[in-house]
């Protein structure tokens, strides 16, 4: 009866740091079942050892069924995908598996077999392109550069939202139940609810907060203020559309980030749309 607990209480403890790691679920249902954290299956069949995520690459690891613990299989990264390599253990060489790119870190993914689901990997924006934790150009550009390729315009395999940006994008998936980078209430209000309807003036603001008047010159987020604008009631839009204008092609551009200056410039405009008024 206690080895029975002793047992249980060690899966447990396996399964929680797993769970952490991955960001997935399992069930203790079985005390004698060794868990995936998420109930899949690697492509061979084997079982993501139970201790996989805890940083540890431990005895019944290995690099093709627990690559985030020890590390990509030597081989991985020279642009070909060899016998032993698959999507899950090495899609630097082989592509992403068919499931990575839903927005859910689910069945084994990880950092390393699925970053545009499950993030980077903790180490991952340190400044240090770190080979001993698996860092590359691929894994974590952010440290260790882009890919050659990375910046034709193209997303070509093997590149994805996380290891080439400027060719595919960030990583934002509606309907994950996350309100990620470039969602909106407007674009998206699965994840991010209902907007809110605004008053002209709040409308205006919000689209201010769009500008970083600390550049120069001064850059302009076009979707943020688009999602603002978007928001604005319909009875006061004319006067919105005034005032950003205004805001856009005389203030920005006589007075650069001096907000003084662009309230002084656009005055008569955010007058009036300051004194506008939604019907209720």
């Amino acid at each position: 009866m206690f080895s029975r607990l002793v047992r249980t209480v060690t899966l447990a403890l396996a399964t929680g740091a797993c769970v952490a790691a991955c960001g997935s679920r399992a069930s203790l249902d079985d005390i004698d079942a060794v868990y995936n954290p998420d109930g899949g299956y690697l492509p061979d069949g084997a079982l993501i050892p139970n201790l996989c995520g805890n940083g540890a690459c431990d005895n019944a690891e290995t690099c093709s069924t627990c690559s985030v613990d020890c590390g990509l299989c030597a081989g991985c990264g020279d642009g070909k995908c060899g016998s032993t390599e698959n999507c899950s253990s090495c899609p630097q060489d082989c592509g992403k598996c068919s499931t990575c790119g839903d927005g859910f870190c689910k069945d084994g993914e990880t950092c390393l077999t699925c970053s545009p689901d499950c993030g980077a990997c903790q180490s991952c924006g340190d400044g240090v392109c770190d080979a001993a934790k698996s860092e590359n150009c691929f894994t974590c550009p952010k440290d260790c550069g882009q890919c050659a390729g990375c910046g034709d315009g193209l997303c070509k395999v093997p590149e994805t939202c996380a290891s080439c940006q400027h060719d595919c994008g960030v990583c934002s998936f509606c309907g994950n139940n996350k309100c990620e980078q470039f969602e909106t209430c407007s674009n998206c209000p699965s994840d991010c609810g209902a907007c809110q309807t605004k008053s002209c003036f709040a409308a205006f603001t919000c689209t201010l907060g769009c500008i970083d008047l600390k550049t120069n010159p001064p850059s302009v987020s076009l979707s943020c203020a688009a999602n603002c604008v978007a928001q604005g009631c319909a009875d006061t839009q004319f006067f919105l559309d005034q005032a950003v204008n205004c805001l856009a092609f005389k203030g920005i551009a006589q007075c650069g980030g001096n907000v003084a200056c662009i309230q002084k410039v656009c005055d008569s405009e955010i007058a009036a749309c300051l004194g506008s008024t939604c019907a209720k």
